[in-house]
C-alpha cells in the first residue's frame, strides 16, 4: 500500500499504518544504524543535524510529519512524504532536486537523473555520492587484509596444494601460495571505484573541486590497480555479503550502502529481512539552512552549533556560546534560517524569544527569521520596547505550477536576486 504525506503536516488518519507505529517518537540518532540512507548522512556524526527530529511524532492525540521528506518501505507498504512545495498537479518536487544541487555541489547533466519526471526519491542518489565519499575519507583511505594468489619461486605464504598440482605438473621450479595482504585495493575501494566509474558514464558527473571531491576520487582511482568494468557484477556481490563492521569505519558502511544501491539502480531498501523499514530520508531543515549559506555566505557568518565554530558568548565572562544559524557584527544582523511556514503569522513565540536573545547579546539592530514560501516574497518587520531593535520575517518565494525544471531554476533565480535585494535593502 502507497501513502502520499506532506512534511509538517496531521498525518493522524494515517497512524495503523506499520512503518508509521514502527517510527513514531523516535528521533533520528535512534535510526542511525538502521535501514536508511540519509541526507546528511550518519546522523550522530553531522555537524548539523539535531538528532531531536522526528519522521513521525505523537502530539496532544495527534501523529504529525515533521522536517523529514524521504520514501520509507516495508514489506507490502511504502510511504513517500514529499515536500510542502511538492506540486502534487505537475508531480514534482523540483525545490528540492534544486537545493540538492546547490548545496552539493553536483552537476548532473545527463538524462539518467531525469529532474522533470515523477521519479522516486531513490533516483536522487548520484547526487548524494560526493558528500558519503567526502565523510568516509575523512578517516582515510580504507584498508583491509585481501587474499592473493600467486604461482612463483618467491614462496611467501601458505601453499594452496591442489592448485599446485594443476599448474606446475611436471615441477618446473614455481609453487602455487596464497597470502593475505594488508591492502588498498580491496572490495570496498573496488566498490567506490565501479560507482565513480558509473558515475562518469551514465550521469556524466563533474566532481566539483572545492570541496575535495576531486583529490578523493582520484585517491581511489590510484588505489584501485586492479580494476575492471567485467568485475562490477563479482563486487557488489561481495559487498551486499560482507557490509563494513568496524565501527571506526561507521562512514565506510553508509558509502558502502549507497554505491550498491547506485550500482544495483534497484528502487529497493537494506533490509536483509522484508519487514524491516528501510528508506531514503532527507532533513529538509538542514538542506534550507545549508542552501541559505551558499546564497549568503559572501555577506553573514554562519556559525556551527554541532561543530562548536563560531559561536557568540552569551556571558561577558565566556562561557556558554549560542549560535545563530547567520549574523554580520558589521551590519548589525542576525538572521535564523527556519523551514516553517510562516505567511499567515508573524514570528512564534519560541522563536521570537530565540532571536531575541541573540540580538541583545550581538548588540545588533535587526534579527530576523529566512524562511520558504508559496506565495511572493515579503519583508515583514515590528520593533521592540524597552532596548528597541526590529524583528522581521523575510521569505523566498519558491516558484509552484512549472512545466519544467529549466524555467523553475529560471524563476527562482529571479526570486534569489529579490531575496538578497530585500536584505540589502530593507537591513540597511
Amino acid at each position: 500500500m502507497m501513502v502520499q504525506l506532506s512534511d509538517n503536516s496531521n498525518v493522524t488518519e494515517y497512524q495503523a499504518n506499520p512503518i508509521i507505529q514502527e517510527l513514531l517518537n523516535r528521533d533520528l540518532n535512534e535510526l542511525e544504524q538502521e535501514n536508511f540512507i540519509s541526507l546528511p548522512p550518519i546522523i550522530a556524526a553531522s555537524h548539523d543535524l539535531d538528532g531531536k527530529n522526528y519522521i513521525f511524532k505523537s502530539q496532544i492525540g495527534r501523529v504529525w510529519t515533521g522536517n523529514i521528506v524521504g520514501l520509507l518501505k516495508k514489506s507490502g507498504d511504502e510511504i513517500q512524504i514529499q515536500s510542502r512545495f511538492y506540486d502534487h498537479a505537475m508531480g514534482s518536487d523540483y525545490f528540492i532536486k534544486y537545493m540538492l544541487q546547490q548545496v552539493l555541489n553536483l552537476n548532473l547533466i545527463r538524462d539518467k537523473v531525469n529532474v522533470d519526471s515523477k521519479a522516486s526519491y531513490y533516483d536522487l542518489l548520484p547526487y548524494l555520492f560526493p558528500m558519503y565519499l567526502n565523510m568516509a575519507m575523512q578517516k582515510g583511505l580504507y584498508k583491509e587484509y585481501v587474499k592473493h594468489r600467486y604461482n612463483d619461486a618467491n614462496i611467501k605464504g601458505t601453499i594452496n596444494v591442489a592448485r599446485h598440482i594443476k599448474m606446475n605438473t611436471p615441477f618446473m621450479g614455481k609453487v602455487s601460495y596464497d597470502t593475505r595482504e594488508f591492502s588498498y585495493d580491496n572490495k570496498i575501494t573496488q566498490l567506490i571505484r565501479h560507482t565513480i566509474e558509473k558515475l562518469k558514464i551514465d550521469y556524466n558527473i563533474e566532481f566539483p573541486v572545492d570541496d575535495g571531491t576531486k583529490e578523493n576520487v582520484q585517491s581511489i582511482v590510484q588505489a584501485t590497480q586492479t580494476y575492471s568494468r567485467l568485475n562490477r557484477s563479482d563486487i557488489v556481490e561481495k559487498n551486499i555479503f560482507s557490509p563494513v563492521h568496524h565501527g571506526y569505519f561507521s562512514d565506510y558502511y553508509q558509502l558502502q550502502q549507497l554505491c550498491i544501491q547506485i550500482l544495483n539502480e534497484e528502487k529497493i531498501g537494506f533490509g536483509r529481512e522484508d519487514d524491516e523499514v528501510h528508506g531514503i530520508i532527507i532533513d529538509v531543515a538542514w538542506l534550507w539552512e545549508e542552501y541559505l549559506n551558499k546564497l549568503l555566505k559572501l555577506d553573514f557568518i554562519h556559525s556551527e552549533n554541532k561543530n562548536s565554530r563560531l559561536g557568540v558568548p552569551l556571558y561577558s565572562s565566556g562561557g556558554h556560546d549560542v549560535y545563530p544559524d547567520f549574523y554580520s557584527k558589521d551590519r548589525k544582523v542576525v538572521l535564523d534560517a527556519k523551514y516553517k511556514e510562516l505567511d499567515d503569522k508573524f514570528i512564534r513565540r519560541e522563536d521570537r524569544y530565540q532571536i531575541i536573545s541573540y540580538l541583545h547579546v550581538l548588540k545588533s539592530d535587526m534579527a530576523g527569521i529566512a524562511y520558504p514560501s508559496k506565495v511572493s516574497g515579503r519583508f515583514d518587520s515590528k520593533y521592540l520596547n524597552g532596548f528597541g531593535g526590529m524583528l522581521f520575517k523575510l521569505s523566498l518565494r519558491i516558484p509552484q505550477q512549472i512545466e519544467n525544471y529549466s524555467d523553475f531554476k529560471k524563476l527562482i533565480n529571479e526570486n534569489e536576486r529579490a531575496f538578497i535585494d530585500a536584505i540589502n535593502s530593507e537591513l540597511k
